[in-house]
């Protein structure tokens, strides 16, 4: 069982991230609900999965088949709806933050961390330069958002201390929370997909200077448009 706890994300932040970190495309559609069950496929770029999760005495329990990518077009069609999005895995010490910035039904920008179990999942302290909270709402889920839309989105407001947050989880450096020691199985039932930028054979070098530069960049911009004419 894989638990997760989702965050907003101001728009700045996540194209940084991926303009920096690269990003995998993603296409997911869903199946007509069911009363205890929820199904839905997921192109990879070239690879296909079918995702089946059913409700367990412990919590949701997913379970993925690979099929062909053409058989997932096929799917596709025929699902009640879809969601577009690139996704980048970002390292935050011994697990990664994912960071999807969503482009179809609607434009949204969330971060997830996966656990394995409620323990580790209540004991993470969200870093600064996550957005509020949503994982009690529903409405949030790439589920509810391909088969129901999502009306609005909250502003999230940029802070000195989001970007420093940022700037340090790009250098690699967490809060000591972060690192506390887990009992990690070997093996994970829902993999965790991981983005690498590539130029030919050779990851991006990221030049952390330019990254503060552009956030800060990004960051007066927006606060530019919020002062009062």
């Amino acid at each position: 069982m894989t638990i997760r706890r989702r965050f907003l994300l101001t728009p700045s932040f996540a194209r940084l991230i991926q303009r920096e970190r690269g990003g995998l495309r993603q296409v997911e559609g869903f199946f007509l609900e069911q009363r205890d069950r929820t199904s839905w496929v997921r192109l990879e770029e070239s690879r296909g999965l079918l995702i089946l999760s059913s409700a367990g005495p412990d919590g949701d329990v997913e379970e993925e088949t690979e099929v062909p990518v053409g058989h997932i077009h096929a799917l596709l069609d025929v699902c009640a709806g879809e969601v577009d999005y690139s996704r980048t895995a970002l390292p935050i010490s011994d697990r990664h933050a994912l960071v999807d910035q969503i482009v179809r039904p609607r434009a949204l920008h969330l971060v997830t961390v996966e656990f394995d179990t409620e323990a580790e999942a209540q004991a993470f302290q969200p870093l600064d330069w996550f957005g509020p909270e949503v994982t009690g709402d529903p409405r949030y889920t790439h589920h509810s958002i391909a088969l129901r839309g999502l009306d609005e989105v909250p502003e999230i407001t940029l802070s000195d201390a989001a970007l420093n947050s940022l700037i340090d989880t790009m250098e690699g450096r967490f809060p000591a929370q972060t690192r506390m020691a887990t009992n990690r199985p070997k093996a994970r039932q829902v993999p965790v997909t991981r983005a690498t930028a590539q130029t030919g054979d050779q990851a991006i070098k990221v030049d952390l200077d330019e990254i503060e530069k552009a956030m800060m960049r990004e960051m007066e911009k927006t606060l530019q448009k919020d002062k009062p004419e």
